[in-house]
């Protein structure tokens, strides 16, 4: 009887711990204070985080491109780019005078690039980027068919227009010259675009062109470029503090070959502003 009784409370005893530990525990979330029924806050890498005082993560280093069609097919073999060979994307922000005229310009179908005119409509801006910020002069000819460019004095290009004239209010706009360097230029919008990036290379084997673009930002994870090709329209989505996902939103005509795929950005750990040209490879 009495080994009876010892059994009985030993198993009230171990039953009345189990109920008060399950009472006594308390599951902790993090909540925030502007959010309503108590949700749970998703932390999650943003642009908020990327950009900030004194801790610019989006244009004070550079990103690295990679071949990411892996994400998409496991099976596909990827093409490496080493040392200076990597094409990088560089960002900056998007500060020119208000009022200005912007156009997208395309040289054949290697670069697109981003120019402007001011009040001052006799000459022509590039935005900053790596390749050149050459300021020109423009003097059109022959009742708007001849463009002629100069900077410092020196003749730089001289083209004839392709085909009429379709802007009687912004006479650049239009096809000019012949191949090996024929170029096109249209008008674009960069309302709500704060930043632009640029590509500072070609891209071998796929069809994303280098140069210069700008960006309207979509939500806190994603910019999408303004372009008024359809090659040049691209996606950026922010998959991690230090690495985005660069998305092709185009398909190449029959006759022209590229890679039309994902790229995956990495950035660099030590800020442009630091570090020299030779310590990012």
């Amino acid at each position: 009887m009495k080994k009876i009784l010892l059994l009985l409370f030993c198993i009230t005893l171990v039953l009345s711990c189990n109920r008060n530990t399950k009472e006594d525990s308390v599951e902790i979330v993090i909540v925030n204070e502007n959010e309503t029924d108590n949700e749970p806050t998703t932390v999650s890498v943003s642009l908020s985080l990327l950009i900030g005082d004194n801790r610019d993560l989006l244009t004070d280093h550079y990103w690295f491109l990679s071949d990411g069609r892996r994400l998409v097919d496991q099976s596909i073999s990827t093409i490496d780019w080493m040392g200076p060979m990597t094409p990088r994307v560089i960002f900056y922000k998007l500060e020119v005078p208000l009022g200005s005229v912007f156009y997208q310009y395309r040289l054949r179908r290697e670069r697109l690039e981003i120019v402007y005119q001011s009040e001052e409509t006799k000459n022509l801006y590039r935005l900053e980027n790596s390749f050149s910020n050459t300021i020109y002069s423009i003097i059109f000819n022959d009742n708007f068919t001849q463009l002629t460019l100069n900077s410092d004095g020196y003749t730089i290009s001289q083209q004839e227009r392709v085909g009429q004239q379709s802007n009687s209010e912004h006479s650049l706009v239009g096809t000019w010259g012949r191949l090996p360097n024929l170029a096109e230029y249209r008008l674009i919008d960069p309302a709500d675009c704060l930043y632009y990036m640029e590509i500072d290379r070609e891209i071998p084997f796929f069809a994303i062109r280098r140069g210069t673009y700008l960006l309207k930002q979509i939500d806190e994870k994603t910019f999408e470029t303004v372009s008024a090709f359809s090659d040049g329209r691209l996606r950026l989505e922010i998959t991690g503090e230090r690495e985005m996902l660069l998305i092709p939103l185009f398909t190449l005509p029959e006759d022209e070959e590229g890679i039309v795929g994902p790229l995956l950005m990495h950035r660099s750990s030590l800020r442009i502003s630091e570090a020299g040209e030779n310590d990012f490879y």
